[in-house]
């Protein structure tokens, strides 16, 4: 069937200039009669009973619906209506083909106008539900039947209403969109406003709690949908064909808006006059109200309307129920705040999302709570958190883990809200009343306060957390590190705890100190860390040496007793605190540190060792003190002062100094640490304890009372607590010079790349490099841009003078 009809597609179309013949039954072969020539109304007589059982909705079967469609075919293709040219001067003035094309098509437009005029007078005196019952069921049933008539008269489409088309004459259509625009003349025209009217009650009844059958509408929208087919577009077969929405716009959409805002004006008016706006309950009601109808239209689009109906609904529904009302929506945040109303503020901030800046004010008045919450919290445990850093650091985990929270579950994350979040972060963890709280003449600082928690939480202890649980407390850590002001400052007090866990092997484990200086190294980069990766690459250097040394001498003093003898082999200038002090050490520790040069001579040639006594431990066994045993861990100078009464019971302080060639203020610390320990005592005083400096011409004694109910004696936390106030003095101080060169230097990379550049812009680049490590003061920065004028590294233009040069 097919190939056959593409094949005669050509021939259909050309005009004979001779009849067409058959040859007669029984003559010769070269005489010939004419063919018979098919008739509009013989054929139109077959194809209409076609048509009634289609729109009757009687079966058809494939065999009849090819039969109509090869009807229509052979009359569309009958090459012998040129004999009958003189029946077709009213359809096309002697072109056969358009004109027996209009014919078929002239009868099949007359028969769908009876079906919809038949259609129409069942329904003029039906309104409301009943109304569109009838409606959308006799327009299924419509559709449907169109859909195969338009198939029977395809070969009508393809030739004869296309070449129509592009022939620039107009009414005439494909046969599927010919149903649906005599559809819409002949019987929605007459009674659209009925048929509106009928929708939006349905609507309305909704709205107000009642059921109804939401089918009718979808099934009546569908079909304003489909009679809005646009005329201007070239045809194409079936449902295929453009739609404009037009007729779904006009005659349902505009009113269904309009009643919309009418009725939702009202219902925020009757709230509003029934609930005061000062409650916050009334708030909450509200919002849950309005939150529910605003969905239950989305819905309703969803289920009903066109799609394209959802963006101004929601404007007119946005508009009426939320921007109107912003105001009182949004004056109960901070009480929602106060009462930790998660999911009531979760739907003020989908409220507030729909509308344009609904957000702003709720940002800034969250960013604002936060930070005084914050601050309030650390108020009240400022006394605790002054003495303990875990208090510090919980205390500021509490506050913001709960409003992190807050922002991921009802805020979802949104960038505004995460940065008012973020930005309270940076507000009360860098100022409050921790931080100013006056400490002797200095105060504390947050990043000193973090460092110190983090040597707690590195520290081995009695309560170690596994591998996971110092996972967490370390990215607890790193959350509240990256809101410091000033990371510079963290990073040199981190620096000297990690140098004393290191040097005093009190650390938890190598993995969890690797673990945090990566994590570290991804918040700032590799060149925050640099200094921290040296110090991490010589403990693993010291190990493998010490260990190398014990082999060898566990071969040479297998027969003798020695000293157990460990080493830390530390690269100068990456350690901090490595000042060096002469000391004259006993025989046994002479012959050990002899031992380890000439051992590391051998491996290293060009390199000095400086050994530095002051970090240096032991341990010291003792039955001096009536008898009983007791293990002293020591530092070196303690020890070597602490031998020196194996040979007298007594010396003065200044025949200490000599024995031992330390300077006066290292020998009175040394000595400071041990009468407070009570270990020695001064001569002739009582109250060892409230000695500040031991002078020089003071007679010291073995205190041959000493007890203590421990073996096992740390005789250097006394130093270590003298060494942390030094500590502290010399951070400000390094801290101040680093970032003196770290400004320098920055400057000569921008002005090296710039070769000219103003102040102002200088200052905001700068700024804006620092701003990751720490936060520079703009009189600090003009200090270092008069020092590298000095040194010629830049200078003022000579014509601007708020203008700099680089200088190659």
């Amino acid at each position: 069937m097919g190939k056959r009809g593409k094949g005669v597609v050509h021939q259909s179309f050309i005009r004979l200039s001779t009849p067409a013949k058959v040859p007669k039954v029984g003559g010769a072969a070269d005489e010939w009669i004419p063919a018979r020539t098919m008739k509009i109304d013989d054929t139109w007589m077959k194809l209409e009973v076609g048509l009634n059982s289609i729109f009757k909705h009687q079966e058809l079967s494939a065999t009849e619906y090819l039969e109509y469609y090869k009807l229509c075919f052979d009359f569309c293709t009958d090459l012998n209506a040129i004999n009958t040219i003189t029946e077709f001067n009213d359809y096309g003035g002697g072109d056969i083909a358009t004109a027996r094309g209009k014919m078929l098509y002239d009868r099949v437009r007359a028969f769908i106008i009876r079906v919809v005029q038949d259609l129409l007078y069942g329904c003029v005196d039906l309104s409301g539900e009943p109304l569109l019952q009838y409606y959308s069921q006799k327009w299924e049933l419509f559709s449907f039947a169109m859909k195969v008539v338009d198939g029977i008269f395809a070969y009508l489409n393809r030739h004869w209403v296309r070449r129509e088309f592009d022939e620039g004459r107009e009414g005439a259509y494909m046969i599927y969109i010919l149903g649906l625009a005599t559809w819409r003349e002949e019987l929605f025209e007459k009674i659209k406003d009925k048929v509106r009217d009928a929708l939006l009650e349905l609507v309305r009844i909704e709205r107000t709690g009642g059921m109804i059958n939401r089918n009718l509408i979808s099934s009546t929208v569908r079909s304003l949908e489909e009679i809005g087919h646009d005329k201007t577009e070239p045809p194409k077969a079936g449902s295929a064909a453009p739609k404009t929405l037009s007729v779904y716009r006009s005659a349902f959409e505009a009113p269904f808006l309009e009643t919309t805002r009418v009725f939702y004006t009202q219902e925020v008016q009757d709230f509003l006059q029934t609930h005061s706006c000062q409650s916050v309950e009334n708030c909450k009601e509200y919002m849950k109200k309005f939150d529910k109808r605003l969905r239950e239209e989305e819905m309703r689009v969803e289920l009903c309307f066109n799609r394209s109906t959802l963006r101004p609904l929601k404007d007119v529904c946005e508009e009426i129920m939320i921007t109107k009302q912003l105001g009182f929506i949004q004056s109960h945040f901070g009480t929602l705040l106060v009462e930790q109303a998660d999911e009531d503020l979760g739907r003020m901030y989908q409220l507030c999302l729909r509308v344009e800046k609904g957000l702003e004010a709720l940002r800034q008045a969250l960013q604002a709570y936060v930070t005084k919450v914050g601050r309030e919290a650390l108020e009240q445990r400022c006394q605790e958190a002054l003495q303990d850093p875990k208090i510090y650091v919980h205390t500021i985990l509490e506050v913001h883990q709960r409003y992190q929270g807050l922002v991921e579950r009802s805020f979802s994350k949104e960038i505004g809200f995460v940065k008012s979040l973020d930005t309270a972060a940076i507000a009360f963890i860098n100022k409050n009343a921790v931080t100013e709280k006056v400490q002797a003449t200095r105060n504390l600082k947050s990043p000193e306060l973090i460092a110190r928690y983090c040597d707690l939480l590195m520290k081995k202890n009695s309560k170690m957390p596994d591998e996971m649980e110092m996972d967490v407390l370390q990215k607890n850590v790193i959350t509240i590190f990256k809101y410091l002001e000033d990371k510079d400052v963290f990073m040199n007090f981190y620096i000297k705890h990690f140098c004393k866990r290191q040097l005093t092997e009190t650390s938890a484990s190598d993995e969890a100190e690797s673990s945090f200086i990566s994590k570290l190294t991804e918040c700032c980069g590799f060149e925050y860390t640099s200094r921290l990766a040296k110090m991490v690459q010589d403990t693993q250097v010291s190990k493998d040496l010490s260990s190398g040394y014990k082999d060898q001498q566990l071969e040479a003093t297998r027969s003798k007793k020695s000293i157990e003898f460990g080493i830390q082999v530390l690269s100068t200038g990456a350690w901090p605190n490595m000042a060096l002090v002469n000391l004259n050490l006993p025989r046994d520790l002479t012959t050990s540190v002899e031992g380890f040069t000439q051992f590391y001579n051998t491996k290293f040639t060009g390199r000095k060792l400086s050994w530095n006594y002051i970090h240096s431990r032991g341990e010291l066994t003792s039955t001096a003190f009536k008898g009983k045993k007791y293990v002293f861990a020591a530092t070196t100078t303690q020890m070597c002062t602490l031998l020196l009464f194996n040979e007298q019971l007594e010396y003065s302080a200044e025949k200490i100094q000599e024995a031992t060639g330390l300077d006066t203020k290292t020998t009175q610390m040394v000595l400071g640490t041990l009468v407070k320990n009570q270990v020695l005592k001064i001569k002739g005083s009582e109250d060892v304890k409230e000695v500040d400096k031991i002078p020089m011409n003071a007679d010291l004694v073995l205190n041959m009372g000493y007890t203590n109910k421990k073996v096992r004696v740390d005789l250097t936390k006394m130093t270590m607590a003298v060494q942390t106030a030094k500590d502290q003095e010399s951070v400000q101080k390094s801290m101040e010079e680093d970032r003196k060169n770290i400004i320098q230097a920055a400057i000569v990379r921008i002005m090296k790349t710039r070769k000219q550049f103003s102040h102002q812009n200088l200052m905001v680049e700068l700024l804006e490099q620092l701003s990751s490590r720490f936060k520079p003061k703009v009189e600090l920065i003009k200090k270092c841009i008069g020092s590298l004028i000095e040194k010629e590294y830049i200078k003022r233009n000579e014509n601007q003078r708020d203008l700099y040069d680089y200088l190659a």
